[in-house]
């Protein structure tokens, strides 16, 4: 334990500098709040990060006294991290393991206290059972993949997701019941920011099955500015990457364009065309987006679904000159997540045919209708 006296200037610094948070890495507690009652008192302790004397953890015969009051040599923990580090286990807490702690989290505080107002995004989550299992959202994540672009308007995300739903999507019922419960969480928690909350922009992170993926992007449009999110698998984050494997989208047009106008999205898996003429009865004309390389990790680059919304975006124009006013468009979707709500946020509810929206599901055998979406 510190035998020095610290001057109050080199706390009140260190204070602030730490944001009046425990500095060890991973620990979030507040130094000033206790945990259960509220009260507000001070719980911090500050540590030497070398010993103020030669015996003591991590001391050094010269720095020891010349280090002893220097605010680089000092971490406000909490109770249990500061025993930890001089007591319990030393030798797992050498020099250099606790400066880059004390660096790392001045320096995330040193970011986050510089948010401007336009930098500020709602974090908005949605998931959904994907057949049996469960989409586990992280705020944690989702906040590491926004910084430093954009920064959390809140502490807590708007959760639009069903929590511990039974329901699986093979079953006809969990799509009505999806749907609706996604379109009055919409209505509840996001609808009433539009236009009186002083931040207007939302950061999308979704994970569930792709008709609810399309929904929620016409539900979003582009009457609500917001950056999408892709999960990415390797890396296991969903902050975009630097570099990626595909460049563009290719899109196929039908021969006839007689039949039912079908728009498949080939992107993350391959889809034959004998899948769609079964689910259509042999009377489609199938409209395609693909990618050189289909697969769940193609999509890792940011620009790349910029310009999945401007293809997609012209695609969907060409499809009503062509089919009519009075058509609907079937969509077999397998497609990254980002672009499976981006499709949606593209679609435009007063200019662009309805959609009826086909799901993959083995244990229904094949392509079957899950979500119908109207226009105005």
């Amino acid at each position: 334990m510190s035998i020095s006296n610290i001057p109050d200037p080199v706390k009140f610094i260190l204070w602030a500098k730490a944001a009046g948070r425990c500095q060890y890495e991973g620990c979030p507690k507040i130094l000033y709040l206790e945990d259960f009652t509220k009260a507000e008192f001070n719980q911090a302790y500050t540590a030497h990060i070398i010993a103020d004397v030669p015996t003591g953890p991590r001391g050094d015969a010269v720095l020891s006294k010349k280090l002893k009051k220097d605010i680089s040599n000092l971490m406000l923990l909490c109770d249990a991290h500061h025993r930890l580090i001089d007591k319990v286990d030393i030798a797992g807490h050498p020099v250099e393991r606790l400066c880059e702690m004390k660096q790392r989290h001045e320096k995330r505080m040193e970011l986050l206290t510089a948010i401007q107002e336009s930098k500020r995004s709602h974090v908005l989550m949605y998931g959904a059972n994907i057949g049996k299992h469960e989409t586990p959202l992280t705020k944690s994540e989702a906040h590491l993949a926004m910084i430093p672009e954009r920064y959390p308007a809140e502490a807590n995300p708007l959760e639009l997701g069903m929590k511990a739903s039974s329901l699986e999507d093979r079953n006809e019922i969990f799509w009505k019941v999806e749907e609706e419960h996604l379109q009055t969480r919409f209505q509840q928690r996001v609808s009433p920011l539009k236009g009186t909350h002083e931040v207007q922009h939302f950061s999308v992170f979704a994970m569930a099955p792709q008709p609810l993926l399309i929904r929620l992007g016409t539900l979003l449009s582009d009457l609500y500015p917001a950056d999408v999110y892709q999960r990415h698998r390797e890396p296991a984050t969903w902050k975009w990457q630097d570099k990626a494997d595909v460049e563009d989208f290719e899109l196929i047009e039908p021969t006839d364009k007689s039949g039912i106008p079908a728009l498949v999205f080939a992107l993350s898996a391959t889809i034959n065309d004998d899948r769609i003429t079964t689910a259509l009865e042999n009377k489609a004309s199938i409209w395609k987006v693909m990618v050189s390389k289909p697969g769940n990790n193609f999509l890792r680059k940011k620009d790349l679904l910029e310009k999945f919304r401007m293809r997609t975006r012209h695609l969907l124009n060409e499809i009503k000159a062509h089919h009519g006013e009075y058509a609907n468009i079937h969509v077999f979707p397998a497609m990254p997540v980002s672009t499976a709500i981006e499709f949606g946020r593209v679609w435009m509810p007063k200019a662009d045919l309805p959609l009826i929206i086909y799901d993959q599901n083995s244990g229904t055998g094949g392509f079957t209708k899950a979500i119908e979406i109207k226009n105005k």
